[in-house]
């Protein structure tokens, strides 16, 4: 700040100095962070600094991310690495891509994180930027982490490490010592937890880094064992104050629902639902699948805005891709407005008179019940759609505009059932019934059809006005077509569905004649490392909630089939529910 006073000439050095103070401010005062941004940005177009431009969208892009709108955060950033390249800013193009892989972690998509981040490290290599590469190690074994993978997390940890010596940086020791003390304590190894949580707050109290101390609290209270429950709620709360203080909305939701789950163990439900109603609005917001697609959609524009430099004739498939707005501001108005709903309805619950307190709590307890079940169903529903967008998106790549224009049809006709059903929990089973033949209609398309689909339905479930939650089956058929027959190189592939009617419950069966589930495990294995289904876990655990909601001791069952030679042959799933 002295610097920029006594030099007020406006020339790149003087742009790059504002940079750094944006920078520097961009994880306590966001006020002050923005100002020096739009100082970056005004100076740098006023005098074509092309450099300084590709700087400016690095910074809009982490203020973008600190408040959780992780779509223009990666539009930012997508500019950024425009600017970059025009100007041959190979660190710049790092960064932006190591920033990209950080927000695709935000989002649970751990195979995309990977991606942008193992380009960061080829690049940071090639420049001898050790700071980078140490970073871009980091943030791989935090991807580890999210999925479990605890040996792989130590190994990119220990890669990180020298790099990070070499950096010297009170942050990046701070990261590296969090690492290291997670995985201690997942090993049960306390007391070396605790020797490295403790070095990792001295790491952020030498660099005076908020955003660490923050990790710190959360990672002591989340991973050390024996600790009390008071001892957890303070180092929480500590978690919980600086997340507050710096805007940092991911950090809220994290600090929040923990305080929730804390205080549900000690009973006292009146915080438990205080601070799980601040985790859901932060949650909604900050991690809402709309956001999530929008952030897929803004990198399919980026890549292919590349691909028309190379060749002009792919221009034709932006027009195509513009029909998603439609798809987004449906879903958008759709989770919005449950959204809206579930928090009006904790309102008017936490407000009833507490003179009958064991009613009160059972009607609290329910209502926590009811919000999980619609938070379930919003994730449901554009989790299929995103997959489902991937199919397209292979038409168009494949220059298949008849293909993608049959799909696009089928597949319009299927999002009308997903969002007329979103509004309930229950939806008609001839409904439910009509989106699964679309669906499947659409995979056969998609490959080419390799596989015939037969149904057999009890004529009483469609004569009679029966009703199941929406998607029920969908995931398993999902998971029968891409794991088990679209694996297969069988030429006489069968994928069966039946549901009957059977003493007050809905049986449905699903059978497929694929390569079995062991064999596909080995597969994913293979071509596939870290790979995880989302889909089933969501509808396992809707399954569950319903089940538990209906006092019935339905569920799910899987059976590996098995052929005379006992070779895998194939899959079955039997799933219960009370007929309603």
């Amino acid at each position: 700040m002295n610097w920029v006073k006594l030099h007020p000439k406006v020339d790149s050095q003087y742009i790059l100095s504002l940079h750094r103070l944006s920078y520097m401010y961009s994880e306590n005062d966001i006020r002050k962070s923005f100002a020096y941004y739009e100082r970056v940005s005004t100076l740098s177009d006023s005098l074509d600094f092309t450099y300084g431009k590709s700087l400016a969208q690095i910074n809009l892009g982490l203020l973008l991310s600190s408040s959780g709108n992780f779509d223009a955060s990666n539009n930012a950033y997508f500019k950024a690495i425009e600017y970059a390249e025009q100007c041959n800013g190979l660190r710049l193009k790092a960064i932006s891509l190591n920033n990209i892989g950080d927000n695709f972690s935000s989002l649970k998509d751990f195979e995309k994180c990977r991606r942008y981040t193992t380009q960061a490290i080829k690049i940071n290599m090639q420049l001898e930027a050790w700071r980078g590469v140490a970073v871009n190690y980091e943030l791989l074994q935090q991807c580890d982490l999210g999925e479990k993978l605890y040996a792989n997390a130590k190994h990119n940890l220990d890669l990180g490490r020298s790099f990070a010596i070499r950096a010297n940086e009170p942050y990046i020791l701070s990261q590296y010592y969090l690492g290291y003390g997670k995985i201690q304590a997942i090993h049960k190894n306390t007391n070396s937890a605790e020797y490295y949580f403790s070095q990792a707050m001295q790491e952020a109290d030498r660099g005076n880094n908020l955003r660490n101390k923050y990790q710190a609290y959360l990672a002591k209270a989340g991973y050390l064992p024996d600790l009390s429950s008071k001892r957890k709620i303070e180092l929480l709360d500590s978690a919980y104050v600086i997340a507050r203080r710096t805007n940092y909305l991911e950090g809220i939701a994290q600090a929040a629902e923990q305080l929730s789950d804390v205080y549900e163990a000690r009973k006292r439900k009146d915080s438990s639902l205080f601070y799980y109603h601040i985790y859901r609005t932060a949650y909604d917001s900050l991690f809402s699948e709309n956001n999530k697609r929008n952030t897929v959609i803004k990198e399919a524009d980026w890549m292919i805005k590349r691909k028309e430099i190379e060749n002009v004739h792919l221009k034709q498939l932006s027009a195509i891709q513009k029909g998603d707005i439609i798809f987004k501001n449906a879903l958008l108005l759709t989770i919005g407005i449950l959204s809206i709903i579930a928090i009006i309805s904790l309102f008017i619950i936490y407000k009833n008179t507490q003179s009958k307190k064991k009613r009160i709590e059972s009607s609290l307890q329910q209502k926590i019940t009811e919000m999980k079940m619609q938070s379930l169903r919003a994730q449901m529903n554009p989790h299929f759609i995103f997959n489902s967008l991937n199919s397209i998106e292979n038409f168009i790549m494949q220059n298949d505009k008849m293909a993608a224009s049959e799909y696009l049809n089928k597949f319009a006709k299927l999002i009308r059932i997903i969002l007329d059903s979103s509004r309930t929990e229950l939806i008609p089973f001839s409904k439910s019934l009509e989106g699964i033949r679309l669906y499947v209609e659409l995979e056969q398309l998609r490959f080419n059809n390799k596989f015939i689909f037969k149904i057999d339905v009890d004529p009483q479930l469609l004569n009679e006005d029966y009703k199941v939650p929406s998607l029920l089956a969908q995931p398993y058929i999902e998971n029968a077509i891409l794991h088990g027959l679209a694996q297969s190189e069988s030429e006489s592939l069968c994928l069966n569905l039946t549901a009957k009617l059977e003493n007050e419950y809905i049986i449905y069966t699903i059978t497929d004649n694929g390569i079995g589930r062991e064999l596909s495990q080995q597969y994913n294995t293979t071509n596939r490392p870290g790979h995880k289904s989302i889909g089933l876990k969501l509808i396992e655990e809707r399954i569950n909630v319903f089940n538990r909601q209906q006092n019935s001791d339905g569920g799910v069952v899987i059976t590996d089939l098995y052929d005379n030679n006992h070779q895998p042959c194939g899959t079955r799933i039997d799933i219960k529910i009370k007929a309603i």
